[in-house]
């Protein structure tokens, strides 16, 4: 799963035989990569569609999830190109501390989402077969973007979150109460400062051949 249509566009070119169906509102595409058969769905950026799209994911079958795409370093460790490999998620953008909430913390929730551990070492194995430096940590999710060095930091130090984006949480949350493993890979487009406007668009168009590639290592083993 990716949440633009540049995350997804090289598996999708390289399925063979894919037939694609509408679930939920989302774009299901099964077909074969090198032989094994998959799922693929471009969620759309945002908490909501990544929610639906994890969703629309289980109900035609899926056994374990992998979500890749792009991300804001918030560490001062990450630097543009780098792998960030999920061990939990967070939705740094819940508030409900009225009611003695943390942050970050629904009612009856947990304050973090974990990622599949098996799953991680998985993918943290096939990044850093690509020569990619590898960081495992949590990651924060929120509907917003980050592009504020004051705002990543705050996110970076209340959270313990190594980096930003706007869909893995939600859709680790769906995972876990669907039962559904999950993985959540991100590449470091940006360090979430005034410059992301604009290094998030230019890095775009290397991920797709980096998710490609960490699929088929996924799907070789």
């Amino acid at each position: 799963m990716g949440a633009m249509e540049e995350e997804v566009t090289a598996i999708r070119a390289a399925l063979a035989r894919p037939v694609s169906k509408t679930v939920l509102g989302c774009q299901v595409t099964s077909g074969q990569l090198d032989g094994i058969e998959i799922l693929l769905v471009r969620s759309g950026v945002g908490k909501v569609n990544a929610a639906i799209a994890t969703v629309a994911l289980a109900q035609m079958g899926a056994t374990r999830v992998v979500f890749t795409g792009m991300a804001g370093g918030i560490s001062d460790a990450l630097k543009p190109g780098d792998a960030v490999v999920a061990t939990d998620l967070v939705q740094h953008d819940i508030d409900v501390t009225a009611m003695g909430r943390k942050p970050g913390e629904l009612l009856d929730e947990p304050p973090f989402w974990p990622a599949d551990p098996a799953l991680s070492d998985e993918l943290a194995a096939a990044a850093t077969a690509l020569g990619a430096t590898v960081h495992r940590g949590r990651i924060a999710t929120g509907d917003q973007f980050i592009a504020s060095p004051g705002k990543a930091q705050h996110i970076s130090q209340q959270f313990a979150a190594i980096a930003v984006e706007m869909e893995g949480g939600a859709a680790a949350q769906t995972a876990m109460k669907l039962g559904v493993p999950i993985g959540v890979l991100r590449w470091v487009s940006d360090t979430a400062n005034e410059q992301a406007v604009t290094d998030f668009p230019a890095f775009c168009h290397y991920v797709a051949e980096l998710d490609l590639a960490i699929l088929r290592a996924l799907v070789a083993k």
